[in-house]
C-alpha cells in the first residue's frame, strides 16, 4: 500500500543532507501500479468508477478496492474492466501485466476472440456471444459482484 502524504512529509522532515534527499527521492519514486493505471485509464476514457462498476457487473465496493490497490483482480476481471473502460489492446495488456497476469495471447482461441472484440470496440455481451458460439464457457461471470 502506498504511503500517505502525511507519512511522506514526516519522513521528509528527518532528511538533513542533499545526499539523504536524493536517496529518499529514489526510495519513494511513485511506481506505476495496477490501481494507478486503472484510475488513469478511467480518466483518459472519461469513465467514472461507479459507472464502470455497473458496466462490468462488479460491486462499487469491489471497484473502489481495485482502484485504491487494496484488492488484486483476477485475469478475467482485468479484462472486464478494460472492455468496460473501452481500453485499447495495448492498454489492456498493460493492465494485465501490472496486475501480475499474462497479456492476451492470440494463439489462445478465447484470447483471440477477446482481442478481436477489443479491436472492434465490442462490448462484453458481444464478446461473450462469440466465446459461447465457439463452445467455451463464459468467462465474464457476476461471481465477483459479492466478492
Amino acid at each position: 500500500m502506498p504511503k500517505s502524504t502525511e507519512e511522506l512529509e514526516n519522513e521528509l522532515k528527518t532528511v538533513q543532507t542533499t545526499e539523504e534527499l536524493m536517496d529518499w527521492l529514489d526510495e519513494n519514486k511513485k511506481k506505476e501500479s495496477f490501481s494507478i493505471y486503472l484510475r488513469q485509464l478511467c480518466h483518459q476514457h472519461e469513465t467514472e468508477l461507479s459507472k464502470l462498476a455497473n458496466e462490468v457487473a462488479l460491486s462499487k465496493s469491489r471497484i473502489y478496492a481495485l482502484a485504491n490497490g487494496s484488492k488484486n483482480p483476477k485475469r478475467d476481471t482485468v479484462i472486464k474492466l478494460a472492455i468496460g473502460i473501452g481500453a485499447t489492446v495495448e492498454e489492456t495488456d498493460k493492465l494485465l501485466k501490472l496486475a501480475g497476469h499474462k497479456e492476451l495471447y492470440a494463439k489462445s482461441e478465447v484470447d483471440a476472440i477477446i482481442l478481436y472484440g477489443i479491436q472492434n470496440h465490442m462490448d462484453m455481451g458481444e464478446i461473450e456471444e462469440l466465446i459461447q458460439a465457439r463452445g467455451y464457457l463464459l468467462i465474464f461471470t457476476d461471481e465477483e459482484r459479492n466478492g
